[in-house]
């Protein structure tokens, strides 16, 4: 192994925690940004249901509205430990019904896994009453990416000073 070897594998777990914390940061600034902050699209309601095509997750609802080229997939979660929604009457809404959806930007990752499905659906009105309203999800993932980065940092840090990346 070559004499710097083992710095650039300090620097290199330093970026990654510091990715790591950065991934944390948005999740918070998404978990705590109100609606006025969100894309937002109003349509009519032509698909909702449990399944989209092949698609069918445990569950999951899939809206399909017009103006949008794109499928809504919500998350409902209705077990015990779900990271399910503060609120949501999904089952309520029937095709034909117009709603306004509120999401974020697809993640990178969204981008190139899940081309024609968005699933970061915040918020979902129909006649200005609310249908669903996002969840803790993002909040807790803050807490644990920041928290857990911070931890990773201190032990690296650590690990550097006990001569471990000499």
């Amino acid at each position: 192994m070559p004499k710097n070897a083992p710095i650039e594998i300090f620097y290199k777990l330093i970026v990654g925690t510091i990715v790591i914390i950065g991934f944390g940061i948005y999740l918070s600034v998404i978990s705590h940004k109100p609606k006025s902050g969100f894309n937002k699209i109003t349509g009519i309601i032509t698909h909702v249901d449990s399944t989209f095509g092949r698609i069918n997750k445990r569950d999951h609802r899939y809206i399909y509205i017009t103006n949008s080229n794109e499928v809504f997939d919500l998350f409902i979660g209705k077990r015990t430990m779900d990271f399910s929604p503060e609120f949501e009457q999904i089952d309520k809404l029937k095709r034909g019904d117009e709603i306004t959806v509120y999401y974020a930007d697809k993640t990178p990752l969204q981008n190139t896994q899940y081309y024609n499905v968005i699933k970061t659906v915040q918020f979902i009105d129909k006649d200005g009453e609310p249908y669903f309203i996002r969840g803790n999800k993002n909040k807790y993932g803050s807490y644990f990416f920041v928290s857990s980065g911070l931890f990773a940092i201190v032990m690296h840090l650590l690990a550097k000073r006990l001569g471990k990346f000499e």
